[in-house]
């Protein structure tokens, strides 16, 4: 019997199975919809089209929660067809993601679609959090180590930003914080800012979260940086070292556009360059400071602070000395280490942050070695248990290990 992990992130869902990492997978969790042709696109037959310019996502999850199940139901076929992973349910095993907190409804809904829709072997559902926990001691402490106490994962997702505290593999309810500033704030935030100065790209979703991912990184330094680029308009007119140029794609011999001068021969004119300079560190400063643009919530450095705060005092050093930071937006170069310093600045134990070397991918890898352990075997629901036990202390059963 074959495990398939199931990250179903609300961006891209990290898929494979267990005992085989070769044949993971990263799909769009979207149905996406052309401009010109009208044309409509599951998941990852989006990289098919050519016609790339104005694109229109429907993401199966509103909020971070999903809700959209049509457009779920499309995508997971599509991931479970044979040109995708080839997956036969009734002989597979299951390990699916789901949100902080998620809804009792929601739950149900999945339940009822993973055993009774698609008939999988069995299951385990588990926040993407809890398997980012459980690997945090080859993280923290590599293989000699043991499983540490007390940990801190940070999930700066697409939707929003969750710090979550875990003690003995045990969530800390009363510790969760959430900050509604993630990767599809941060790129709108971006397409807006760009839109206003330079060229209109507020329809150019997919160009614009290249650039984002490309371009951007965090400040360690704030003041200090947009002082530095006062008139910066790109590196070739202001010749700022923290300015550069974006090259546009033309859909043709390029699909998402690239840095000037990153290519060799790349012979471009000025229609096709988008400038950009303080646009680089700005965007990503609203993690921590939301306010800027209007959201009166703590950043995520005080949100840290706040979730420790709420823990028992004698678990107080420890959560500060292992927090895990992942998800789309810890890949921003310096989130690690501005995260640590404004951490620092508040507390008085010492603090230590981490991040995987693939911050994207390292909830599902865990759940990949998870899979195969006897502890997962623990937590998982057959499907003749889950039609004796009935949907109510199925739910229950799989909060009794989030």
């Amino acid at each position: 019997m074959r495990t398939l992990v199931l990250d179903n992130g609300s961006f891209a869902i990290k898929c494979g199975y267990a005992e085989d990492e070769t044949s993971a997978r990263t799909i769009p969790n979207s149905v996406t919809r052309t401009k010109r042709t009208k044309r409509m696109y599951v998941g990852d037959l989006i990289d098919s089209s050519t016609d790339l310019s104005g694109l229109y996502y429907r993401s199966p999850f509103e909020r971070g929660y999903l809700v959209h199940w049509d457009v779920q139901l499309a995508v997971w076929d599509r991931v479970f067809s044979s040109d995708v992973l080839g997956c036969t349910p009734n002989e597979t095993d299951l390990m699916l993601t789901e949100p902080i907190f998620n809804l009792h409804q929601i739950q149900r809904n999945m339940d009822e679609i993973v055993f009774e829709e698609y008939g999988f072997a069995s299951l385990v559902r588990a926040p993407t959090t809890r398997l980012v926990e459980a690997g945090a001691r080859d993280l923290i402490y590599g293989d000699e180590g043991r499983d540490p106490e007390c940990v801190l994962v940070v999930d700066a997702g697409h939707a929003f930003t969750h710090v979550v505290p875990y003690h003995m593999g045990r969530q800390i309810a009363s510790g969760v914080r959430r900050v509604d500033v993630g990767g599809r704030l941060l790129t709108n935030y971006l397409k807006e800012t760009v839109s206003f100065r330079y060229w209109d790209m507020m329809d150019e979703t997919f160009i614009m979260s290249a650039v984002k991912e490309k371009c951007c990184f965090v400040s360690q330094d704030f003041k200090r940086d947009i002082e530095a680029t006062r008139g910066c308009v790109g590196r070739r007119r202001g010749g700022n070292p923290l300015g550069l140029e974006y090259v546009l794609p033309d859909f043709s011999t390029s699909r998402q556009g690239y840095i000037q001068g990153s290519q060799p021969d790349d012979i471009v004119t000025d229609s096709q360059l988008l400038p950009l300079c303080n646009e680089r560190f700005a965007i990503p400063e609203a993690l921590f400071h939301p306010s800027d643009i209007g959201i009166e919530q703590a950043g995520i450095h005080q949100a840290v602070v706040q979730a420790v705060a709420a823990c028992p005092a004698e678990m107080h050093a420890v959560l500060l000395a292992n927090i895990i930071v992942v998800g789309g937006s810890a890949c921003l170069p310096g989130l690690r280490q501005r995260l640590q310093s404004e951490v620092q600045a508040q507390v008085s134990h010492r603090v230590r942050v981490f991040a995987p070397q693939d911050p994207v991918h390292w909830a599902w890898q865990n759940g990949c070695t998870l899979a195969t352990q006897s502890r997962a075997r623990s937590w998982q629901v057959s499907k003749a248990l889950y039609e004796e036990m009935g949907a109510h202390r199925t739910i229950a059963h799989f909060g009794s290990i989030s």
